[in-house]
């Protein structure tokens, strides 16, 4: 079974995401409506977030987080360059956020487009595994409406960026402190995240010839890669 349209589609990649891949296969077109879904939802959650948030707490928040071992002329330097850049804020995440959305997803539709030669009857080319990528991320819009309705159900203005990293597994399970060797790493993982890769692997299954074993690891590969030197370094 396949989607039918690209709306049914929508729906489908997160209840039978099988049908909505398969859908994909001979369709053209579909990925815009979801990197627009995608692009909007972040632009939407950032902007909400930023215009509903206390900019002073935001502001101080920031400044000590990055002035953790700077020395007291630092902290001066840091606090100058954030308050310059304060009131832009929200329009550098915006764009730094669909910047990088089109930048990892390009990356990632290459590394989809190589492991795909392992399936001699995979004849996919880069565009299509770039749209395929798309629809891998869409657990995103999830994690955009739920920063909305964080936002619009806070009984205060003083929202910590965190919030954005509201489904991560350190906030979520671990509890890490600022300036834990692994606090950074363990925000940036998700469940959303998590539920991307899953999504992937599924895309791939459906597209290829890989067994469901195969399709998980290349699915998971390049996350595992980046966690395994991340967790190097932090060991260091």
């Amino acid at each position: 079974m396949k989607s039918s349209n690209a709306l049914t589609a929508c729906v489908d990649i997160f209840i039978s995401p099988s049908k909505a891949f398969n859908g994909l296969k001979d369709a053209r077109g579909w990925s815009w409506l979801a990197f627009t879904l995608i692009a909007a939802a972040l632009v939407i959650s950032t902007y909400v977030f930023y215009s509903h948030a206390d900019t002073q707490f935001i502001l101080e928040e920031q400044i000590a987080a990055a002035s953790v071992d700077a020395t007291i002329g630092e902290q001066k330097m840091i606090r100058q360059s954030m308050e310059q850049s304060i009131d832009n804020q929200v329009w550098f995440a915006i764009g730094g956020g669909i910047f990088g959305l089109i930048i990892i997803n390009a990356l990632l539709a290459g590394y989809y487009l190589l492991v795909s030669k392992q399936d001699p009857d995979a004849e996919y080319g880069y565009g299509a595994w770039y749209g395929f990528g798309f629809w891998a991320m869409m657990p995103m819009v999830i994690s955009s409406l739920g920063i909305i309705a964080l936002v619009f159900t806070a009984t205060t203005n003083e929202l910590s960026v965190r919030l954005f990293s509201y489904a991560s597994i350190n906030q979520l399970l671990l509890g890490l402190e600022l300036g834990h060797p692994f606090y950074t790493m363990m925000e940036s993982l998700n469940i959303f995240s998590i539920w991307g890769i899953a999504l992937a692997a599924i895309g791939l299954k459906c597209w290829t010839n890989f067994s469901l074993n195969k399709a998980i690891l290349f699915a998971a590969l390049p996350s595992v890669v980046i966690y395994v030197i991340w967790t190097i370094i932090a060991l260091l």
